[in-house]
Parts: C-alpha cells; sequence; structure tokens
C-alpha cells in the first residue's frame, strides 16, 4: 500500500479489566500466553501494507515499550516504515484530559510532518482479523471523509459492552450513534476502527477545544454526526470479533478460543499474528506429564497433568499437580502436588507444594503478580 496512511492503534479506549490491568495497559497485557491485545492491531496494520504506525499510548508506558522491544516485529518495510510511541506527557498530570485526541495534538507530526493523506484508528482492546485494504480502498473511492467499521453482534446486553452502537441508514451512513445500554438482543456495534482523512482529523481536533475537551475520538465523532457536521460512512466487517471489557469476557473468550472451531475462525494462516519474539527452548513435557486441550508456550516445563488452560512462556508446573480451567502468566511456579482450578494466576508467582487453589462457585478468580503461597 503507498505510503500515505499512517495506522495509530488505541490504548485510550480500553477498558479496565480490574486488577488485572491495574499496573498495565490493557493493550499490553498477556493474551494466550505469547500475545498481547496491542498485537493483533499491529498485524492488521503490517498484514494490511500500512508501514507507518503510531501507538497512541495512555497511560503504564513501561509495560508497553517492555512488550515492544526495538518494534522490529510488525514493520514489513524497514526502509519507510517505523513506529512511533505517542504519549501525552500533560495528560499524566491531569489524567481527565487525557484522551486519544489530546494526545495526537501533543504529537501533532501526524497533521503536520507527514504526507499521509489517510489516518486508520483501531483500538487495542477489540481484537478480529480485518483486512483494511478494501475499507480503505472503498473510503477512497466513495470520497468518503469519515469511515467506521461495525460488526452485527447477537446480544447487546452480554457483548460489546464498552462501544457504541450503530443505526444506520439506507445509504449506509451512521444515522444514530448510541451509547450501549446493554439491553439485550442483537445490534450493530461499532469496532472503533475509523478511517478519517488527514485535513478532516485536523479540522476534528480543531473543533474539540471549543466543544469538550474530555470528548475521546469516540464521543467526538458522535457529537460531530448529531450536529450534521459530517456524514460518516459504515462499513460491515463479518468476521470473529471480540470486545475485552471485563474481566470475565477476559476469562471467556481465552477459553472460547481452546475450541478448534472458534480457533479456527481466528488463526488464519494467511493472516498471521506477529508478536515480539523470546529465545526460549521449546516447552518440556516430563515422562507423566499430561496436557489436555491447552495452549502451551515454549519455555514452559511441565510435569504434571494440564487440562482446559493456558500456560505463558517459562511456566513450571510440579510432578503430581493438576492444573485445570486456569490461565497461567509467565514465570508462574507450581510445586509438587497442587491443585489448581478455575485461576488466572500473574506473573512471577510462586505456589507451593501441595497447596490448593480452589473455586467453590466455579468462578475464574485473581492471584496477583508475585504472590507467594
Amino acid at each position: 500500500m503507498k505510503n500515505d496512511i499512517i495506522g495509530l492503534v488505541d490504548f485510550h479506549n480500553a477498558p479496565s479489566l480490574g486488577e488485572l490491568t491495574a499496573n498495565r495497559s490493557l493493550g499490553s497485557t498477556s493474551f494466550l500466553g505469547r500475545y498481547a491485545f496491542c498485537d493483533f492491531a499491529l498485524s492488521n496494520f503490517c498484514n494490511s501494507e500500512i508501514a507507518n504506525v503510531g501507538l497512541l499510548i495512555r497511560d503504564h508506558e513501561r509495560s508497553v515499550l517492555k512488550h515492544l522491544g526495538n518494534m522490529n516485529a510488525w514493520v514489513t518495510n524497514t526502509k519507510i516504515g517505523k513506529e512511533t510511541i505517542m504519549y501525552n506527557e500533560r495528560g499524566i498530570l491531569n489524567p481527565t484530559f487525557n484522551t486519544d485526541i489530546n494526545n495526537i495534538r501533543e504529537n501533532d507530526w501526524v497533521l503536520y510532518d507527514s504526507s499521509a493523506a489517510y489516518i486508520v484508528f483501531q483500538s487495542s482492546h477489540i481484537v478480529a482479523n480485518v483486512d483494511l485494504r478494501p475499507i480503505i480502498a472503498e473510503h477512497i473511492a466513495r470520497k468518503e471523509k469519515i469511515t467506521v467499521v461495525y460488526t452485527k453482534i447477537k446480544d447487546a446486553s452480554k457483548e460489546f459492552l464498552n462501544s457504541g452502537l450503530c443505526e444506520i441508514d439506507e445509504q449506509g451512513y451512521l444515522k444514530n450513534p448510541l451509547k450501549n445500554k446493554h439491553l439485550p438482543g442483537p445490534a450493530l456495534a461499532s469496532m472503533e476502527i475509523w478511517i478519517i482523512n488527514r485535513t478532516v482529523l485536523a479540522d476534528i481536533i480543531k473543533r474539540h477545544a471549543t466543544v469538550n475537551e474530555l470528548y475521546g475520538m469516540k464521543e467526538m465523532l458522535a457529537y460531530l454526526v448529531k450536529i450534521g457536521a459530517y456524514k460518516i460512512h459504515t462499513y460491515e466487517f463479518k468476521g470473529y470479533a471480540r470486545c475485552y471489557d471485563s474481566f470475565e469476557h477476559y476469562c471467556d473468550y481465552c477459553f472460547e478460543l481452546l475450541d478448534p472451531a472458534i480457533a479456527q475462525q481466528f488463526f488464519d494462516p494467511e493472516w498471521p499474528h506477529y508478536t515480539l519474539t523470546h529465545d526460549t527452548p521449546p516447552a518440556l513435557y516430563g515422562e507423566k506429564a499430561t496436557v489436555v486441550n491447552s495452549f502451551v508456550s515454549n519455555g514452559a516445563v511441565i510435569e504434571g497433568e494440564v487440562s482446559d488452560s493456558v500456560i505463558s512462556r517459562h511456566v513450571k508446573i510440579g510432578k503430581g499437580s493438576k492444573i485445570s480451567h486456569c490461565i497461567l502468566f509467565s514465570n508462574v511456579s507450581i510445586g509438587e502436588n497442587c491443585v489448581i482450578e478455575n485461576a488466572l494466576i500473574d506473573k512471577y508467582s510462586i505456589i507451593t507444594k501441595d497447596h490448593k487453589v480452589l473455586s467453590p462457585d466455579g468462578k475464574m478468580q485473581y492471584l496477583k503478580q508475585g504472590v507467594i503461597l
């Protein structure tokens, strides 16, 4: 694709997942043992041949920088491609004004030092394989100013709880942006993927200062539609998409990918997911180890039994231990003869031998980073 497009991974709209994201950005939170959430937006840009990418970081930049490393994993053209961390330092002093729009205002090279004609936003907490090329092509062919991508959901009371809903007119334009009030039934949910002409983005940022500086991009776009300032073209995405908007959804959606039929919708050999690589050995299984229906990352050492679980890098599971329906983050150590069920154990935690971690009601429980039992 021509070098006239900038892709922006937007971390600002990500909801809190409770203690899981208390000390890290959702965009840099571990996913299926080896990825982070931002990997999928970055992979969409990479697979869609978008060479110039910015990351709009809201907070916890340390965890983001740690995951990104040298950032070369997502750049296919090292001659013209680049990735830029975009951070609003003023927003730290006043978090109320720490929005994606104010972030761009602080990093105004997107508007003034770039020849890009189009800016593509994608939020980090909505996971989907989106080929942006046909969407951008339609946007350009129709001479649109703003395009939003939406998807059909079955139950607005259970899905995309943090996203807006769309009403669309007969010409395919956004008629009435709505907040998801969690009413049961089907709906059209925004995937928070926006294609905006650079000149239009400059105008939006200029208007923003006179409207409400607390608004982020999605609130500002909804306002502009309601006052008739801009028409927003819509594009339907028909593939697998999940919005990670709660701790419960985080766990449920991770576990659903253990189902091969669902996993095939997401893991497409023609659409690779790129991530930071680690120089680690393959997983090591002991003579009496048993692993059933689980994701196991490289560097793990398993000598016990694992079922229906996600095991991250460098996890150690001792002899005689039984792990069921769990998510273990990197560098977790489980001693011998432990029984762990329905738990997410954060990284660097140690469960000493003969311990039991059980959930009587079957709900997932969270053990914080570095816990020792």
